[in-house]
């Protein structure tokens, strides 16, 4: 089932998927676009790493063609640490709140499908 808390109030807007498949059950979370972009731009570094959302974010490729499969969950888990609220464009506090509420939520669910041994898939809508 998805989680949907984080697009509620944007629907109509783009989305972001990210979810793994447990016995044909999806598990996951939907999140607005601009919570997206917020949390990649404050996570976004000049020396990010290779095969992580920070790369398709500036590349504009990865899980804004296709469904992409995350095969570097503690890339990603890297990045999500390194948030940084200082260099964002918004200075909207909502927004902000938001989108540090959805990090620690995303590295609860990557920690938890890495421990159960789950494929994590990302998708751009």
């Amino acid at each position: 089932m998805f989680n949907k808390q984080y697009y509620e109030g944007y629907e109509g807007e783009g989305e972001i998927r990210i979810w793994y498949d447990e016995k044909q059950d999806e598990n996951g979370m939907v999140i607005w676009i601009g919570f997206w972009e917020t949390i990649l731009e404050g996570c976004y570094t000049p020396d990010y790493q290779k095969n992580g959302i920070v790369e398709c974010y500036f590349n504009h490729d990865g899980f804004y063609d296709d469904k992409w499969e995350m095969k570097f969950l503690d890339v990603v888990l890297e990045e999500l640490n390194i948030f940084n609220e200082k260099g964002l464009d918004t200075v909207d506090k909502k927004i902000i709140d938001e989108s540090k509420e959805i990090i620690k939520k995303l590295r609860c669910f990557i920690n938890m499908a890495k421990k159960n041994k789950r494929t994590v898939y990302i998708e751009y809508n």
